[in-house]
């Protein structure tokens, strides 16, 4: 009996200490005080690219939690581009809820200092006027130009396709 009562404390003992210490980066981050990011963002489904913001939230909010400060660039381009307009026209009814909650998450991402850029070329592609995107958003003349920019400089590339 003490040796179960025993055994069963042992693998309570290290099964929470493999959940509270088992998942870490520190070796990804050793060494860096900061981090240059350029998201490519070029998801059409709304659900799945406000998945997208709160995964890149949380990442954000992990890296300063490590001690890394990140230098985000989000460049949206292709169906993305529909939801970070100022009104509804360009999108179906049915979305406008997750138009209003990336209307949010750039209003949040802006203010944390993230660069917000929109392709030009995907805008002409879509019918979008360029004056109807939110004012944090900086229209580019090409999307791809900036991201292979930004990789250039040396920001690490992560796509949100």
């Amino acid at each position: 009996m003490k040796k179960t009562i025993s055994l069963c404390i042992c693998l309570i003992l290290v099964s929470t200490m493999a959940i509270a210490g088992q998942f870490n980066n520190e070796k990804a981050i050793k060494g860096l005080s900061s981090i240059k990011i350029v998201c490519d963002i070029n998801v059409g489904d709304p659900d799945l690219l406000l998945t997208r913001m709160n995964y890149l939230d949380t990442t954000y909010s992990q890296l300063l939690d490590m001690g890394v400060k990140p230098t985000i660039v989000l460049v949206f381009r292709g169906k993305a581009s529909l939801f970070i307009t100022k009104n509804d026209k360009y999108i179906k009814a049915v979305y406008r809820k997750q138009r209003l909650e990336m209307k949010g998450w750039l209003e949040q991402f802006n203010e944390l200092g993230f660069t917000i850029e929109q392709c030009d070329l995907a805008a002409k592609s879509y019918k979008i006027d360029t004056k109807d995107f939110l004012p944090q958003v900086k229209v580019v003349a090409n999307g791809y130009i900036s991201l292979v920019g930004y990789q250039s400089q040396g920001y690490a590339f992560l796509p949100m396709d």
